[in-house]
């Protein structure tokens, strides 16, 4: 049976982050562990530490190429992609408000009901 080499947790996230694919990362991943393994001793704490470290300025090289690429369309598209998902954050939090500030004004209007007199 074979196993496959372990990626940090990280590694999805960090994509998503740099705007690059899983399998792009992944790739960027094992070229960071071989420049790591020639730097220091594989599975020591500073190989992992040269090999997250080379990790990151891969995926921050890897995103400037493809913003580079994308003739500045692409840090536009991103950024208005992140102003989306605020303005529905923001919707959805003024929607759970009102319906909190419904819900006080009828159990009040019911306790008001439910009073002797």
């Amino acid at each position: 049976m074979k196993t496959l080499p372990k990626t940090p947790k990280i590694l999805p996230w960090l994509a998503r982050k740099a705007g690059i694919s899983d399998i792009r990362a992944e790739a960027l991943w094992h070229d960071a562990e071989r420049w790591a393994g020639r730097q220091a001793t594989p599975g020591s704490a500073a190989y992992f530490k040269l090999a997250v470290d080379r990790l990151l300025q891969l995926a921050a090289a890897e995103s400037l190429r493809a913003d580079a690429a994308s003739f500045g369309w692409r840090p536009w598209a991103r950024a208005q992609a992140r102003f989306w998902a605020v303005s529905m954050q923001a919707m959805h939090e003024a929607s759970a408000l009102s319906a909190r500030g419904w819900t006080l004004v009828d159990s009040i209007s019911r306790r008001g009901q439910q009073l002797p007199g």
